[in-house]
């Protein structure tokens, strides 16, 4: 009798939330017909998914925002506080369930999918394998439980009562790349930049559109640096953050004297838009040795190619360490590729970041005198 030596790898066991039956259905056939998956149970509110969870003890949960009774807000804060987990949230396609997406990932969420129309759609066999990748993403993460106090986060000032900032012609550009886990970490980061930083900021942040512009306006209410989802033709100045739009590629174009921000749609074979490595292409082409590229968590190859170009344009990189990632994916095939220059845990980002535009002002002052 043969004796088959192969190790048998565990499905990934998933718990259900949602007040809607159909979701329920759906999301229950999706993981059934799937053998990297266990469905171990549903539930339809918020009590009735802590007590089985409690039970249970799965290894991913998908949760709904949006639920009578206890919400979706109000359990995720319980799990995270009492039996940390792998929460992926459904959000509604609005700017409320945009809103609100980003409070959850505050919470402890690990990624957010835009809730499918369980009748409508068109479109289930994207849906299904979108689904089924972010919950395999999401067991891989290592999440932290849930402290009484939240952080507390830096306010900005009054920016409207601020003096406005006399803003030069740019000549430093940072391009952030960043997928799973992204949100958090721009929100423990962007907002530590001074106001006046000798640099503009292009981000590219795996998204679908709508989220982008909501991460995008509330970075800005915690920064002191201007936070704006990226519009075709917007001037790129120092002290200035542009997001990429969800579903459109955010570049570099040359305007007089000027650089502004040019979107399109046309990325022909590349599986994600935004496109990180299309953005820091675009960004080395133009500010060559004045460019610098950091590369964050996330679960794919995209930013690899991006970093690269930087380096051959003699710009430099920066990639986030493993230990601060949800996870270390593109950033890890970056620093494997051997063009990074730094290694930094999350908190590290920033100051480096200033300490190579210090660099950069030491060069140019050398080269004129």
């Amino acid at each position: 009798m043969a004796v088959d030596h192969q190790r048998r790898v565990r499905p990934i066991r998933v718990f259900v939330v949602d007040d809607s039956p159909l979701i329920r259905i759906l999301l229950s056939d999706m993981l059934n017909a799937h053998p990297d998956f266990e469905l171990v149970g549903t539930a339809s509110n918020g009590q009735s998914a802590l007590d089985q969870i409690a039970l249970l003890r799965p290894d991913v949960i998908t949760m709904d925002i949006q639920m009578p009774g206890m919400d979706g807000l109000e359990t995720l804060r319980r799990i995270m506080a009492q039996m940390p987990t792998p929460v992926v949230m459904l959000s509604s396609y609005s700017k409320e369930g945009a809103e609100l997406t980003f409070q959850a990932l505050e919470l402890g969420a690990v990624d957010f999918i835009t809730k499918p129309h369980p009748v409508f759609s068109t479109r289930i066999e994207e849906i299904r394998d979108q689904i089924l990748d972010k919950l395999k993403t999401a067991r891989r993460i290592k999440v932290k439980r849930l402290t009484p106090e939240p952080s507390v986060r830096i306010g900005r000032p009054n920016k409207t009562a601020a003096p406005k900032l006399r803003r030069p012609h740019c000549v430093n550009v940072v391009s952030i790349g960043v997928s799973a886990g992204g949100p958090k970490a721009l929100m423990e980061i962007i907002p530590t930049l001074p106001a006046d930083i000798p640099a503009a900021f292009l981000i590219a942040q795996h998204m679908p559109p709508g989220y982008t512009r909501a991460l995008a306006e509330r970075l800005n209410s915690l920064s002191n640096v201007q936070v704006k989802e990226a519009e075709a033709g917007d001037e790129i100045l120092h002290g200035t953050v542009m997001i990429a739009e969800g579903g459109h590629d955010l570049t570099v174009a040359k305007n007089g004297r000027s650089y502004v921000a040019d979107l399109n749609r046309d990325g022909g074979a590349c599986k994600f838009r935004p496109s990180i490595d299309r953005m820091m292409v675009s960004a080395a082409e133009h500010f060559r040795e004045r460019a610098i590229g950091v590369i964050m968590t996330g679960m794919c190859s995209d930013g690899v190619q991006g970093v690269r170009a930087i380096k051959e344009k003699r710009g430099r990189v920066i990639a986030q360490d493993e230990k601060t990632s949800a996870v270390y994916g593109m950033n890890k095939l970056a620093v494997q590729s051997g063009v990074v220059d730094r290694v930094v845990p999350l908190n590290g980002i920033v100051p480096t970041v200033r300490e190579m535009l210090e660099g950069f002002q030491r060069e140019g002052e050398s080269q004129t005198s």
